[in-house]
């Protein structure tokens, strides 16, 4: 066992290239350590994984890290998965670079030159990678629109940031592509929106012309304290987004349907939409919202 290689691989979290495993292994050596599973090829030529480390999604990001070279830095949806706040689910690997940066992108990895540098870099589980409110903000900025809201609203939820920051990190990427669209959304960001799609039901709505609606809406009935997702309380109108995991089971059904009758007891209007409302039929949506405000219809 060459200790200096594993003093290196521990040193890069669990993470080598074949040119360091060559400095004291031969080609056949390196095989059979694959092989008997001590080592493990990643996605990206070059780079092995320690075999004794399951993965993970930090675990990628270091062995791309690896393959795109140590000077650049992780971002984006990338980096919002390190931080805890990813809506967008697995998708390809986003660094960045300077501004005079030479392409360096790999199958699964693109590479970003940025005019705002990487100086502001913290190292996030072995990883280097963007402030939180600056990620959150280039997701915004760089995603469709349907994702900014939630991934604010998820920023916040997981405490990666602060709204001061997030305005703070707005106001820096001044003039850059989607900055106009990020500062509207900024306000509305609230961390008290408990799932990536009632925050996109949420933007729907600002974004169709209604009036913002609270979050986790408080009405007292019976002696308890129910609360809804989303809801004017004004006009009285409570909207709620009804996911199959959450709503699904006949027990789930059950508590919900005398939940949705004590409400209608206390003169509220409660209406219920799923995704298929918010991601296709967002117009119609829109609709039913307004009447039941008594507003005219969009």
């Amino acid at each position: 066992m060459d200790f200096a290689l594993y003093r290196t691989i521990a040193a890069q979290g669990g993470v080598f290239t074949t040119a360091q495993a060559r400095e004291s292994h031969s080609e056949w050596e390196i095989r059979v350590l694959v092989a008997a599973g001590r080592w493990r090829r990643s996605p990206w030529r070059g780079v092995l994984v320690d075999g004794d480390l399951p993965d993970s999604p930090a675990l990628h990001v270091r062995a791309a890290a690896l393959a795109v070279g140590p000077d650049l830095v992780a971002c984006s949806s990338t980096t919002a998965a390190l931080w805890g706040f990813d809506v967008l689910g697995p998708e390809t690997l986003h660094f960045l670079g300077p501004p005079q940066l030479a392409n360096r992108s790999r199958p699964g990895i693109q590479v970003h030159p940025s005019s705002l540098g990487t100086d502001d870099a913290v190292l996030v589980d072995g990883v280097w990678v963007t402030p939180a409110a600056r990620t959150a903000c280039d997701v915004v900025r760089l995603t469709a629109p349907i994702h900014g809201l939630a991934t604010l609203h998820a920023a916040l939820r997981a405490r990666a940031c602060t709204r001061d920051e997030l305005v703070a990190a707005a106001a820096a990427q001044s003039g850059l592509r989607g900055v106009v669209r990020l500062r509207e959304l900024v306000p509305l960001a609230d961390h008290r929106a408990e799932s990536p799609m009632e925050s996109r039901m949420r933007w729907r709505f600002v974004a169709g012309g209604l009036p913002a609606p609270d979050l986790q809406v408080e009405v007292p009935v019976d002696g308890m304290r129910r609360h809804l997702d989303t809801g004017w309380r004004q006009q009285r109108v409570g909207a709620e987004y009804d996911g199959l995991v959450a709503h699904g089971s006949r027990e789930q059904l059950r508590s919900d349907r005398h939940r949705a009758n004590q409400l209608t007891q206390t003169r509220w209007t409660l209406l219920h939409f799923t995704d298929v409302d918010v991601y296709r039929r967002p117009h119609q949506m829109i609709i039913t919202v307004a009447r039941a405000l008594r507003l005219p219809c969009p």
